[in-house]
């Protein structure tokens, strides 16, 4: 029995005794049964609240779990479908229905669940892409007006007065997005089962680590072929670079991009009473922070420095590299190339074209 109703039964008995009392001509006992009455009656009223909040909140639950259901059985059907299509399967009516959106060029464009399977995992690797200026488009090619050059103000307009060039603070550039891929071998008697789990825990993972190099290396070219040169002989020249050539309005984007070994030389620092210079960082778990700025750590591989150097860039990304990102995935197999192996060759692109835009914070310091 619900908590509600055993409340109306108490109720109900106590009516039952309130008009007893009225009848034995007991009326301060009845009077006092009413007071009881009417607390019962509110505490009636306050569960009747809970149990349709209750049952508001059920509905909403088993509403969210249909719709979940429904995006994975769709899902399952979309994966289904684009295995079939590219080993040359007969499919059924619901899976070619399925299929026919995603189908370009000969290529399956994956679904929305693998593009965010992949940045589940590129949040797992040193993506630089998070920390610049990403900019979603649909065309392979075109012109997109960013903010460069020196502080800018607004102008003040009077009556009948015509656009000058101090109005105009930004500068089309142009990008095209290029193709990036991966050849991924897998075993025949693998392919078969075209599930999501076949495309998530094996294609994703290895796809999702070559994109982030990929990207990476891209936006590493910018950030080399735009750093300016800022002497220094030991830690207090990227302090003395942040205080003094970062302008202030670029300085809550700006990171301090280094490599391992540059990383270990100021992890190993410290101050007068032996603490860390070091900290915590509050936004990255693990991360640590040097003058309240990020510190971004590569392989010694990816950024290198000078024969017996450390090398450091103190960069503004979201304002030096605009990273133009067509994002869907397209995949396609060969079955002949890996013939002799037993294998398909397992083909999955990206698109995407990072381009330099304001370089004002972008210094590179090494000793």
């Amino acid at each position: 029995m619900r908590k509600i109703d055993e409340l109306r039964q108490e109720l109900n008995a106590k009516k039952e005794e309130a008009r007893g009392l009225l009848k034995s001509d007991k009326v301060n006992e009845a009077e006092a049964k009413m007071t009881e009455i009417r607390a019962l009656e509110k505490k009636i009223g306050l569960q009747a609240e809970l149990d349709e909040q209750e049952e508001r909140e059920l509905d909403e639950k088993r509403k969210d779990d249909i719709k979940m259901e429904k995006r994975t059985v769709d899902q399952e059907m979309e994966y289904r479908a684009i295995g079939k299509y590219l080993l040359g399967k007969e499919m059924s009516t619901e899976e070619r229905a399925s299929v026919s959106v995603n189908v370009e060029n000969s290529n399956a464009i994956l679904p929305q669940g693998f593009v965010n399977q992949v940045q589940v995992l590129i949040d797992g690797f040193p993506s630089l892409k998070r920390y610049c200026h990403v900019i979603p488009v649909s065309n392979q090619s075109g012109k997109m007006p960013i903010s460069l050059g020196s502080t800018k103000k607004l102008v003040k307009l009077a009556t009948n007065t015509q656009i000058v060039q101090d109005m105009i603070t930004t500068t089309p550039i142009n990008y095209s997005v290029e193709d990036y891929g991966k050849i991924i071998p897998v075993e025949n008697s693998v392919l078969q089962d075209t599930t999501v789990d076949f495309f998530n825990s094996l294609i994703a993972p290895d796809f999702a680590e070559c994109a982030v190099n990929s990207e990476n290396e891209a936006i590493i070219k910018i950030v080399e072929d735009n750093a300016v040169d800022f002497a220094a002989t030991d830690y207090k020249g990227i302090a003395k670079c942040l205080n003094t050539k970062v302008k202030p309005s670029l300085l809550k984007k700006t990171i301090i991009l280094t490599s391992q070994s540059g990383y270990d030389y100021l992890d190993g620092l410290e101050d007068a009473k032996n603490r860390p210079l070091l900290s915590e960082s509050l936004s990255v778990e693990g991360g640590k922070t040097f003058k309240g700025r990020e510190i971004v750590v590569l392989d010694d591989t990816e950024l290198v420095a000078d024969s017996d150097k450390k090398v450091f860039y103190v960069v503004n990304l979201y304002a030096l590299v605009k990273f133009f990102d067509r994002k869907q995935y397209e995949i396609n197999v060969s079955r002949e190339a890996g013939f002799v192996y037993n294998q398909t060759l397992t083909r999955v692109i990206e698109r995407f074209d990072a381009v330099a835009g304001d370089s004002r914070a972008a210094f590179k310091i090494e000793f």
